[in-house]
């Protein structure tokens, strides 16, 4: 595995290169004319908006993360859409960092968690299909599933349910192997559909 840490900025590109060192970065100003086939890469939103069309479209198929100053929504969903497998704040803390490149190297995406909370709650609400997917889980279980694709947080489920957040985790962890899928988005969207 190859990861490059792409910035103009040396004070980020170090900052993440201390933070990620035992991945064995390749620290750049600019995406390299040759991406190895097993790179992960992280990126300045500068550095990527300033990419030419050509540049951009090598980065299809590249398991890439953008780093952003100024974080927003919007921002993520536009890269997001772009085919970036990941979106954060240059400043996010070391093991938030470590986190995300550890998800986008697995194969997964990684979002702030208000981030992903704010993509559960703009999801369009679809017709019921004929089965239900809560038909399968304990009825407290139902419950907290319900509130988990709704965008409540587990602090949140613990309080409207009065029940501990180690219970509401229990709970979440329960529902996501009953229903064989990864995380609260993936439930979000099987319940909306």
């Amino acid at each position: 595995m190859t990861l490059y840490i792409i910035s103009k900025n040396k004070v980020l590109q170090n900052r993440w290169a201390m933070i990620l060192s035992l991945f064995g970065p390749i620290c750049r100003e600019s995406i390299p004319s040759f991406i190895k086939s097993d790179a992960v890469i992280i990126i300045h939103d500068d550095v990527l908006a300033q990419l030419t069309q050509i540049q951009k479209e090598s980065l299809v198929g590249v398991p890439f993360m953008v780093l952003s100053t100024t974080p927003t929504f919007e921002q993520a969903r536009f890269y997001l859409t772009m085919g970036a497998k990941g979106y954060g704040n240059t400043m996010m803390h070391e093991s938030y960092l470590v986190s995300a490149f550890q998800s986008i190297y697995e194969g997964n995406m990684w979002l702030s968690p208000e981030y992903i909370t704010q993509m559960i709650q703009d999801l369009p609400s679809m017709p019921k299909k004929e089965t239900n997917p809560l038909a399968t889980l304990s009825h407290r279980e139902a419950e907290v599933a319900t509130l988990l694709s709704q965008g409540d947080s587990h602090k949140e489920i613990a309080e409207k349910l009065q029940i501990t957040v180690r219970t509401v985790k229990a709970h979440a962890s329960a529902i996501y192997s009953r229903l064989n899928i990864k995380d609260r988005l993936a439930l979000a969207l099987l319940l909306r559909n």
